[in-house]
């Protein structure tokens, strides 16, 4: 999942700086996030889903779909 959202903010031009202040955490604590020294709450989860503009399934079911073997020998 840490993945799938490093690859969305890519996509997106956007820094995890930008990603912690439209979720509403700070810096840091996104940086422990997506290196995964911590695991997302579910709320900031829902957050960070909402904020790359995806639903929590959708950003669920993109990176299931990256790391299935079907899908990456495709």
């Amino acid at each position: 999942m840490r993945a799938q959202i490093k690859i969305e903010l890519a996509e997106r031009e956007m820094t995890q700086k930008d990603l912690a202040e439209a979720v509403g955490v700070g810096r840091p604590a996104m940086n422990h996030y997506l290196k995964g020294h911590k695991s997302f709450p579910m709320p900031t989860f829902i957050r960070v889903a909402e904020s790359l503009g995806l639903t929590p399934q959708d950003l669920w079911t993109r990176a299931e779909a990256r790391t299935r073997p079907e899908a990456q020998s495709a």
